[in-house]
């Protein structure tokens, strides 16, 4: 069974990954068009503050639009923004699983 945070990012790779590939030029190969849609993207990271004091983050398309978020707040602002990275890091490369 997979644990509540290991689940949503994995959503939230998922939720990155068609974030860069939102405005990708689709007569390209998918290397290329991951590589052309990261330097277009105009999503935006935010962090901030819950009421309950705790960082976290959403991530807004080009329209305003929360396509992710952390799901879950952090105590320090540094874990929040490596949870960012995190994202970053995987979301080209993840796959995509169908649950059912």
């Amino acid at each position: 069974m997979m644990s509540h945070s290991k689940g949503f990012l994995l959503a939230a790779v998922a939720a990155l990954s068609f974030a860069f590939g939102y405005g990708a030029n689709l007569t390209t190969t998918p290397a290329r068009a991951a590589d052309d849609s990261q330097a277009k993207s105009s999503a935006t990271f935010e962090v901030y503050k819950d009421k309950a004091g705790e960082f976290r983050w959403r991530l807004k398309a080009g329209n305003g639009q929360n396509i992710a978020s952390s799901g879950e707040g952090y105590s320090e602002k540094r874990s929040c923004l490596a949870g960012i990275d995190s994202v970053k890091r995987n979301a080209p490369t993840a796959r995509i699983e169908e649950k059912e």
